[in-house]
């Protein structure tokens, strides 16, 4: 297969052939009608306006076209990019893509691979500041923690909120790491010794204020390739700010991906609408690519029903958490994590959201995970 790459970077051409044996590329800076001895074309959007893509169709009838812009300050001008390129049938690229990711990319669509990312990187998000990601993903990695002996790790990696607040956590944070991601020099040892570990593993997220925008999608690529070397399974609270690299990434890299929401009508009418319509799905997201969660579910008349929320969101439900009103208040306050506070509806809910994880990542599970305590793994644990 040959591809033409459209664009002043070699490191894509590099990177193309070295990703498939039968891939030959070549890397040009303009495009003109004789070069029609070609399978695909990538457009860099560095070297390519959107005003050009009809033309570029028009010269290049049959090939598949891959479009890639450059990072965009408006929604308006997102919208036009998806809706030109979906009328002459050009793939639009995340614009937050590292070079490698787009490489993965499109590799797998040219050669009909999958392109599902590992199962085992599970992200969840959430439609609005409160909806309760980071009290989900925290009692949820401590019940796969008990039915698994694989080491599970929880990545905070939304800028706004650490995560260090529900338990007695005593390791790094993200904005520690932040030189050894930038220089991409972040080893295993490093990482093992920032984190911080309660039966499962946890970095926590920035609390630099300063930073919170300021970090770059290879980056958190790299933190994310550095954490698949030593753990097994990683949950990641991507929080739900999707015009930051953080929260991009993880929706790049994870195979699996949650939405949690509450009844609250700005996280399902107000803020995420928006977010996903603007951000998501100009850069080719579908709502399909959520499982949706329901936490602090309330019933009655005065609220929003799950069938309501599914509609509203256009998601399949995959569980409801339920309200434990004061629980969770006195939960919070002991800083210890709610699934360990009782045992309730609550914790069921939280345990089949472990099991489904199993089922999906072909996770293993523990021989005796009833009952079971572990004791803190040193160092070198996470080696072995």
């Amino acid at each position: 297969m040959k591809l033409l790459i459209v664009s002043k970077n070699s490191t894509y051409k590099q990177l193309f052939e070295k990703r498939e044996e039968g891939l030959t590329a070549f890397l040009t800076s303009s495009l003109s009608n004789t070069e029609k001895n070609i399978d695909a074309i990538f457009l860099d959007g560095e070297m390519i306006q959107i005003d050009d893509l009809n033309h570029i169709r028009e010269l290049y009838p049959n090939q598949t076209i891959f479009f890639k812009p450059v990072a965009l300050k408006s929604d308006i001008l997102t919208k036009r990019i998806s809706k030109v390129a979906a009328a002459v049938k050009i793939h639009v690229m995340n614009e937050y893509s590292t070079e490698e990711q787009l490489v993965d990319e499109i590799t797998a669509r040219l050669f009909e691979k999958d392109i599902t990312s590992t199962k085992r990187i599970i992200s969840f998000f959430g439609t609005h500041s409160g909806a309760g990601v980071t009290t989900t993903v925290l009692n949820l990695a401590r019940s796969l923690s008990q039915k698994t002996d694989e080491k599970v790790l929880v990545l905070s990696l939304n800028s706004w909120d650490p995560a260090d607040y529900l338990y007695h956590y005593e390791g790094q944070y993200l904005n520690d790491l932040k030189v050894d991601l930038n220089l991409k020099n972040l080893t295993v040892q490093r990482l093992s010794e920032a984190i911080h570990y309660n039966s499962f593993y946890h970095l926590a997220g920035n609390r630099d204020i300063k930073l919170q925008r300021m970090y770059q999608p290879y980056e958190i690529e790299h933190l994310i390739q550095v954490a698949q070397q030593i753990f097994d399974v990683i949950l990641i609270d991507a929080g739900t700010h999707f015009d930051t690299a953080p929260t991009v990434q993880s929706y790049l890299s994870s195979g699996l991906k949650f939405l949690v929401t509450n009844q609250e009508v700005k996280g399902y009418r107000g803020y995420f609408p928006y977010v996903f319509h603007q951000l998501i799905e100009p850069a080719g997201g579908s709502a399909d690519d959520f499982l949706l969660i329901i936490n602090k579910y309330q019933p009655g008349n005065t609220l929003i029903n799950e069938k309501d929320l599914e509609d509203e969101l256009n998601m399949v439900k995959i569980s409801t958490i339920p309200d434990v009103k004061e629980l969770g208040t006195m939960a919070a306050y002991q800083r210890k994590l709610l699934y360990d506070f009782t045992e309730s509806a609550y914790s069921k809910e939280i345990d089949f959201l472990s099991k489904l994880i199993i089922s999906e990542g072909n996770i293993s599970e523990s021989i005796n995970p009833i009952g079971k305590t572990k004791e803190k793994r040193g160092l070198f644990s996470l080696f072995n």
